[in-house]
């Protein structure tokens, strides 16, 4: 019975994944698969709907507390983080910070339309090296990109280069690394050397992107420059003309200095960034205007994420439901998976496209579902291993440049690059880049 179950829960596994993949709602699918993992656990005895508070106590995850409570619960700190994070975006936003900096960029590279483009993908990554959510992406990609497309940057280049940048500044984002982290419990971002491979992985994709931009812009020099700019757009909040003060423009710096040189909790770092850039802007003079601009921001800052939320209160829920059945997968996959792990980690370099598309190897997609399964097996598969070898093709291949993605989704409607031309440009560098780092974190966590 157990084993059938096993082979059950493997089937909907795949056929998850398939769903994932043809751009399925991840949100009811998480909560579906939940449901049925749920119920197959019971079938096979290893949960039931309740448990006694003693045996809760001892670890026992039931249906009713275990699963559909604690498990939208668990993300609870995690979420707040979030939301401060994508406030502190609009913050960089409202107050003219963003696209002082970016303005201050473009003048620096006088006529060179490539190296404009370098200095706004390096502007744009440690922008979000603390601001976070798909709202923050799209205020200052609205910034951006018409300024690159007026320079004659071809479309599909502005827009792998706007979102790779992006990508970079997720290594070292304490939203995303939260976000991540709720998933490995046992993982401590506080260690050397998680500090360590987050800014060699945020400097080596920067430096990839550069490389991107510097051998794009020379082989594809007649498509750029026959490139015409995408309908202009204005950021919220009227503060197109407002040049701020220039220790403003370290502002988003702020949270991410603070918190791993100086060891700051990341919502204290955050806040003091915060009031940094109201005061060096000027919106802290009145009280009444402040607040408004506060109460404003925070709000639009918590829209910014609603649906990440959601989407990650169903995806615990599939979570916790696999954690209950791991002794019934554990059997049917420790003779198949590869023990050794510099194996594993050079398979998950070599297949990091499967990141794209909600695939197997993106814990945004089918991959929570690979997750849960190395997880229920254990030995080897700590967390320390895991996540590095997860946050990978999640981030350089899914957060950086996957059409699923939603900040990727808006950039390439945005510029109506055209698919084909976008994975040209920027397919080949990601790839190539996430199985260097996949290397480099084997190395680090896993040698």
């Amino acid at each position: 019975m157990t084993t059938a179950i096993g082979i059950i829960l493997l089937i909907t596994y795949v056929l998850f994944a398939i769903y994932a993949a043809k751009g399925g709602n991840l949100m009811l699918g998480f909560f579906i698969m939940a449901v049925l993992w749920a119920g197959l656990g019971a079938i096979a005895g290893v949960t039931t709907w309740s448990v006694s508070p003693e045996q809760a106590a001892n670890g026992a995850i039931d249906i009713n507390n275990g699963i559909f409570e604690m498990g939208p619960e668990l993300w609870g700190a995690t979420a707040v983080i979030i939301i401060f994070g994508s406030w502190f975006g609009r913050i960089l936003i409202e107050t003219g910070i963003a696209r002082t900096i970016i303005r201050t960029a473009v003048e620096l590279s006088g006529d060179k339309p490539a190296i404009t483009t370098i200095l706004l993908a390096l502007v744009t990554s440690l922008i979000f090296t603390s601001a976070y959510g798909a709202g923050s992406v799209v205020a200052v990609g609205v910034i951006v990109f018409p300024i690159l497309l007026s320079l004659g940057i071809s479309k599909h280049l502005a827009t792998s280069a706007y979102l790779m940048a992006v990508g970079a500044g997720l290594y070292l984002n304490t939203g995303w690394l939260k976000q991540v982290g709720a998933l490995f419990p046992d993982f401590d971002f506080a260690t050397s050397s998680w500090k360590t491979f987050a800014f060699i992985a945020f400097g080596l994709q920067l430096l990839v992107t550069f490389a991107m931009i510097t051998f794009s812009s020379k082989t594809e020099r007649k498509h750029a420059w026959a490139a015409q700019p995408a309908v202009r757009q204005q950021p919220a909040g009227g503060n197109e003309e407002k040049k701020v003060h220039v220790l403003a423009m370290i502002t988003p710096i702020i949270p991410v200095c603070l918190s791993i040189f100086l060891n700051v909790a990341p919502i204290p770092s955050i806040l003091i960034a915060i009031i940094w850039a109201l005061i060096l802007t000027g919106n802290f003079k009145k009280f009444n205007e402040t607040a408004a601009l506060v109460q404003k921001t925070f709000k639009d800052g918590v829209v910014d994420v609603a649906l990440v939320f959601a989407f990650l209160f169903f995806l615990q829920m599939f979570l916790r439901a696999a954690k209950v059945n791991a002794p019934l997968l554990a059997p049917i996959l420790e003779p198949v998976l590869p023990s050794n792990l510099l194996i594993l980690f050079v398979v998950f370099g070599l297949f990091s496209v499967l990141a794209l598309f909600r695939g197997p190897l993106t814990l945004w997609g089918a991959g929570a579902a690979t997750l849960a399964m190395f997880q229920g097996i254990g030995g080897v598969f700590t967390a320390a291993v895991l996540l590095p070898l997860f946050i990978v093709p999640t981030t350089t291949v899914n957060g950086s440049i996957c059409p699923t993605q939603s900040w990727c989704l808006w950039a390439i409607g945005y510029t109506k690059t055209n698919l084909r031309d976008y994975f040209k440009t920027c397919l080949a560098w990601s790839l190539v880049l996430a199985f260097a780092l996949e290397m480099i974190a084997y190395f680090m966590f896993a040698a």
